[in-house]
């Protein structure tokens, strides 16, 4: 039966804005962004599915949630932006460079033929660079993801430049003043610009050598045309590259990251379940929405709403949080107050995502007694970009006093304005549990193993 564990579970589907992250540069730099917000929330959550009708308030359990949040906070803070000096650079090194020029890149090092300087790769060319003219850094050896995208788009980029044959126009001449070039992957280079036009690429040559950039890369261009004017419109018929609009989320766990101020888009959960979604402002975002269904026996009906906070994003890490408002009802009226904190690391393409929050319930139980239970609830995701159009997630919910851990996997296509996703639930165990039922008895009163589930979203 649906209302012995839960009717209807989803979040809200964010989308992170494409604001560019400002570093300061001093002796002693640090780099901050705050931005965005995105929201989440359940359409209906049966009070069993995060509770499993039980009123003991673990306190230990909610403890040790707190503990591993304080010390993720601690983690980001001060590992996020540690410092090197240029002597320390080495080959593998994975840093963010800020130059004398005001350019500021990240770069992975290749080699140090020299004392005196080093040859890096960069999304868009190598570079050999010296290090008197780094007037600072940051180390991100750690980020082993945005280490590897680097990589492969470095590779695609070179690949890029074969096919459509842009070398073709470095015997063109350049432009005599400097102009700005900014990526839309925080990268900021200065340098002179060859004279032409083919709509889709843009060559600059730098101190440290020469780059090449296609118009998705590009987030705008200053001093154009030596007039100080600005560029910031790169459509291109070359390359239509999508991006994930939803990587602020997988199936159903919310991620970290920011909705974006402006976004608002409209989600549908198995057809029956529809919510609105809105950032008023980069740190502020609100949903709204539900799911009517009146001809299952009994009927289904619940309404959500929710507010959510973003106080801190970076390249790499974000943190938000949020509380959800639920009302759902099917034999008998449940009301859930859901507080909750998420931490997202990697990229948009490839990211790892932990949640956890309380849920403060109030129902009857199935004999007609009132119950208030208070439990602990762990959400955990990753998804990777395995295709031009194609990400994967699995999904893994720990519950307090549920011996069985909900996982999901599911594939989404997304291009930038939609997304599809189909996915399936199945059963884990926690250590210990033994003669569960799975999710399928639970749900549909069938030996089913798996469940299968649909959802998709169109940003306006």
């Amino acid at each position: 039966m649906i209302e012995d564990v839960f009717q209807r579970h989803s979040f809200s589907k964010l989308r992170t804005g494409s604001e560019r992250s400002k570093f300061l540069q001093s002796k002693n730099l640090r780099s901050r962004r705050i931005f965005g917000s995105f929201t989440r929330s359940f359409d209906s959550v049966h009070p069993s599915f995060l509770g499993m009708n039980s009123a003991q308030d673990d306190r230990v359990f909610n403890r040790f949630v707190m503990l591993l949040f304080s010390i993720i906070l601690i983690a980001v803070s001060s590992s996020a932006f540690a410092q090197l000096t240029p002597d320390q650079l080495a080959p593998d090194s994975y840093v963010k460079l800020f130059l004398d020029d005001s350019s500021e890149f990240y770069v992975l090092v290749l080699a140090r033929p020299l004392p005196d300087r080093v040859i890096v790769e960069t999304r868009y060319g190598q570079l050999e660079i010296p290090l008197a003219r780094i007037s600072s850094m940051i180390d991100y050896s750690y980020n082993w993801v945005q280490k590897g995208d680097l990589k492969r788009a470095a590779l695609k980029n070179m690949t890029d430049a074969q096919q459509y044959d842009v070398t073709r126009f470095l015997h063109q001449p350049k432009l005599p003043d400097t102009s700005t070039v900014a990526t839309k992957d925080y990268n900021i280079f200065k340098g002179h610009r060859y004279l032409f036009d083919d709509t889709a690429h843009v060559i600059l040559a730098t101190d440290y050598g020469t780059l090449f950039f296609t118009y998705p890369d590009l987030d705008y261009v200053d001093n154009w045309s030596s007039r100080n004017d600005r560029r910031d419109d790169f459509a291109t018929a070359k390359y239509y590259v999508a991006k994930d609009p939803l990587s602020s989320q997988d199936f159903l766990l919310p991620t970290a990251r920011p909705f974006g101020e402006g976004q608002f888009f409209f989600t549908d959960y198995m057809i029956a379940g529809a919510q609105l979604n809105y950032g008023p402002t980069y740190w502020i975002s609100l949903n709204a929405g539900g799911i009517f269904i009146p001809f299952l026996t009994p009927s289904v009906t619940a309404l959500t709403g929710g507010i959510k906070l973003t106080p801190y994003s970076s390249d790499d890490f974000n943190v938000s949080a949020g509380f959800q408002d639920i009302y759902s009802k099917v034999i008998h009226t449940t009301r859930i107050a859901f507080p909750y904190l998420a931490v997202t690391y990697g990229t948009w393409e490839s990211e790892l995502t932990l949640l956890g929050g309380i849920s403060y319930q109030s129902g009857v139980d199935s004999a007609g007694n009132p119950y208030y239970p208070v439990n602990s609830f762990i959400g955990v995701s990753g998804d990777m970009r395995v295709g031009e159009n194609l990400k994967v997630a699995l999904e893994l919910y720990f519950i307090q006093d549920f011996g069985i851990v909900p996982t999901i996997f599911s594939v989404r296509y997304f291009q930038n304005d939609l997304t599809i996703d189909a996915g399936v639930v199945f059963s884990l165990y926690k250590a210990g549990a033994s003669g569960l039922k799975t999710l399928g008895d639970y749900v549909f009163n069938t030996t089913f193993d798996v469940i299968p589930m649909v959802s998709g979203s169109y940003h306006f």
